[in-house]
């Protein structure tokens, strides 16, 4: 995509609301450089992609919503976790959606933090195919308990 298409699609988004950097359901997530894994250092939100969309549930898709914020310590450890699991399960169907708290810019990733958001970070949420909550976890959670959660609702 060319720069100046870039900027209009970004300003129009902007313009209609659309958080660009707030929500990310996306493609090929990596870690930030420069996050730290032993102290709070704000290096951003800690979990970059390729691709941006909206946070809009997909129907008869599982979805794990990832809720945490820039120069946290814990947000930045859990996110490894995530992009493990972002590798394991989004060729298997799995939506991955990530809300930076401190900055929800639109409506969807508010309607997402007032229904599925418990006041702490990082806060992970699996939904079933038909957009219920099945898993809502706070803290860091093991890789193994969160992908058990989402295999799970691969197979139903």
């Amino acid at each position: 995509m060319n720069t100046k298409l870039t900027a209009v699609l970004v300003t129009m988004a902007l313009a209609a609301g659309v958080g660009v950097q707030a929500v990310r359901a996306a493609d090929n997530l990596s870690l930030k450089k420069g996050i730290s894994f032993v102290q709070d250092i704000d290096a951003g939100f800690p979990i970059e992609a390729e691709k941006m969309e909206d946070a809009t549930l997909e129907p008869g898709k599982p979805t794990f919503i990832f809720f945490g914020a820039r120069g946290d310590l814990n947000t930045s450890r859990q996110a490894k976790r995530v992009v493990n699991l972002y590798n394991r399960f989004a060729k298997q169907g799995v939506k991955f959606i990530l809300i930076d708290v401190d900055n929800p810019l639109n409506a969807k990733a508010t309607e997402l933090l007032k229904k599925h958001y418990k006041g702490y970070i990082p806060c992970e949420v699996v939904l079933n195919n038909e957009g219920k909550s099945v898993w809502n976890k706070v803290g860091e959670v093991p890789e193994k308990d969160v992908a058990r959660v989402i295999g799970e609702q691969i197979k139903n």
